[in-house]
């Protein structure tokens, strides 16, 4: 079992939507279900593209541009958004995800799935100007937030999206970073880029998770050697949140660890438990129940799976 931040949400939003997409997903299935509920699995709203958009932005180009020692500038970051934007939009207005043995690897960068367009309903010219309105936004205010960017340069070596596992309570915990930066003598940073209109939310329980793993990782061969000498609450925690501009500091003390432990080792009893001893392949749809908050059934895209 891999246990999960994202994950282990959905897992309380609504078991069964956890087992479509945690277990029962499967891109190269003979089982036509199984493939259906992997092509369901990679539906988007428009809402939650755009940030993907933003994300993919910061790790491939302006975190490449650091390691290679140039200075990214904003006109740059804003052509390459532009770029995948527009790739990625044709390629998911004509719903190629449907296409047979289509994955997210067979697409490259280019892959994007629309719930609307799955479900029949059209994407508006005014949504999709809406959504690279915020990705603009988003990049330019990184361009404003000058000691975060200080922060990203002073980094001997930066990592984005690089998956981080450890063991605990019987279990693979995974997480993955937005951004690592590693230093010459000071412990490490991980940002966390969030693309949300309000910010409302507070991510300090994902950072922690993210400072467990990057600590208890056996690490990549491309870390630095010194990285397992520090612990969880060294290391330094930023939550940027673009839309607003503004960056949370997330500072750890050592009862915070051993909270973000237990809850972790808690979620991943509960889904033990809901899985009562069974390897994957013996998982079944009817183990899982559904959700109890009619809303989570409607937008929900394993509708229709679930309730044959």
């Amino acid at each position: 079992m891999t246990w999960s931040f994202s994950k282990n949400r959905l897992f309380r939003q609504c078991p069964r939507k956890w087992f479509f997409k945690a277990i029962y997903a499967e891109p190269r299935s003979k089982d036509p279900r199984r493939r259906e509920a992997y092509v369901l699995s990679k539906l988007q709203s428009i809402y939650a593209w755009r940030g993907q958009v933003v994300d993919s932005t910061l790790g491939n180009f302006v975190i490449g541009e650091l390691n290679a020692n140039r200075l990214p500038n904003l006109a740059d970051a804003l052509a390459q958004a532009k770029r995948l934007f527009e790739m990625q939009k044709e390629f998911g207005l004509k719903h190629r995800v449907r296409e047979p043995e289509m994955s997210v690897i067979e697409a490259g960068p280019a892959f994007a799935a629309f719930s609307k367009i799955e479900v029949g309903e059209s994407i508006t010219d005014e949504e999709f100007q809406h959504a690279w309105d915020d990705v603009e936004t988003a990049l330019r205010n990184v361009w404003k937030l000058d000691d975060l960017r200080a922060r990203l340069r002073a980094g001997k070596y930066r990592v984005a999206q690089r998956n981080l596992l450890f063991e605990h309570c019987g279990a693979k915990v995974r997480a993955v970073p937005d951004v690592i930066v590693f230093f010459p003598d000071a412990p490490p940073l991980i940002v966390d880029w969030k693309v949300h209109t309000f910010g409302m939310r507070d991510y300090a329980d994902q950072l922690a998770t993210y400072a467990l793993a990057l600590t208890r990782t056996i690490p990549h061969a491309d870390f630095p050697s010194a990285t397992r000498r520090f612990r969880p609450h060294d290391v330094e925690l930023l939550e940027a949140q673009l839309l607003l501009g503004s960056v949370r500091v997330h500072a750890l003390q050592e009862e915070d660890i051993h909270t973000a432990e237990e809850r972790i080792a808690e979620s991943i009893v509960a889904l033990q438990l809901a899985c009562d001893g069974k390897s994957s392949s013996e998982l079944r749809l009817e183990d899982f129940p559904t959700a109890r908050n009619p809303q989570t059934c409607q937008s929900c895209p394993y509708q229709k799976l679930c309730w044959d």
